[in-house]
């Protein structure tokens, strides 16, 4: 589908091209119908993402705003091969910047690899989770998998307020707080901040990514967020079973986080 947005959105400005050339007696609006039908694609493709592209789910406004518009031939000619540009242009930030869509989750109870034994490694480790913090772990993953970043932050923040040593272990609590902290940027700005929050080289043993000493700022901050997600995700798993369900729907941006 991806391919439909630039064949739809070009399609429709090259006929009203061949309107304007030929001076064809009709409306040449109608050919904005593909760049209408584009805007469309292009929306759906968002939507069935995990994170949530707010600026490609509306571009179908737009579209309806400009047919709307009493333009001249050549100009609704201009407009379109502009628009046309500019979805394609959102579809290529889409796909690189929001991820790939979801996919099907499989019809089972059990966590797929490498998730699985990943989750399984954290077990001894997150023992101590009480069942409260755990509940809110993944409410925090499964907030963030669908794009719900300041839902997410605010969860996060709820669990840090409520929890203590005995309730959870510290590397669970910094988990809380590196996502609070970096899901609090991603409702306002994807720009990385100069300091951040990261894990202690004592967590390192329940961590599913280790930090390269190489690692750039860039590398580190992404590092931070996918381990402190995962560790959340393995914590809900290990001490929730109630909340598997909604952990099986998320598994596999779980399991994308996992990817080097």
């Amino acid at each position: 589908m991806e391919y439909a947005v630039p064949l739809l959105g070009f399609g429709g400005a090259l006929f009203g091209i061949v309107f304007w050339m030929f001076d064809v007696q009709i409306d040449v609006r109608i050919s904005m119908l593909g760049c209408v039908l584009a805007s469309w694609v292009l929306a759906y493709l968002a939507w069935i993402r995990p994170r949530k592209d707010i600026v490609a789910l509306t571009t179908p406004i737009y579209s309806f705003i400009f047919l709307g518009f009493p333009l001249d031939t050549f100009s609704v000619v201009v407009l379109e091969v502009l628009y046309a540009a500019s979805l394609t242009i959102l579809l290529v930030r889409l796909k690189y910047r929001f991820g790939a869509p979801s996919a099907p989750v499989p019809d089972k109870k059990e966590l797929a690899e490498p998730l699985n034994s990943y989750v399984k490694k954290t077990g001894d480790a997150l023992l101590s989770t009480g069942p409260e913090p755990a509940h809110s772990a993944a409410v925090v993953f499964v907030r963030f998998a669908e794009g719900e970043f300041l839902a997410a932050a605010r969860g996060a923040e709820s669990a840090i307020a409520h929890l203590s040593d005995a309730s959870a272990p510290r590397a669970l609590q910094c988990a809380f707080a590196i996502v609070k902290e970096q899901a609090e940027r991603y409702d306002k700005s994807f720009l990385q901040p100069d300091t951040f929050r990261v894990f202690p080289p004592e967590d390192a043993s329940v961590l599913a990514k280790i930090p390269d000493p190489k690692f750039g700022k860039p590398e580190e901050y992404d590092a931070a967020l996918e381990n402190a997600l995962l560790l959340l995700f393995a914590g809900a798993w290990n001490m929730s079973e109630k909340d598997h369900p909604h952990l099986l729907k998320c598994q596999a941006f779980a399991q994308k986080l996992l990817v080097p």
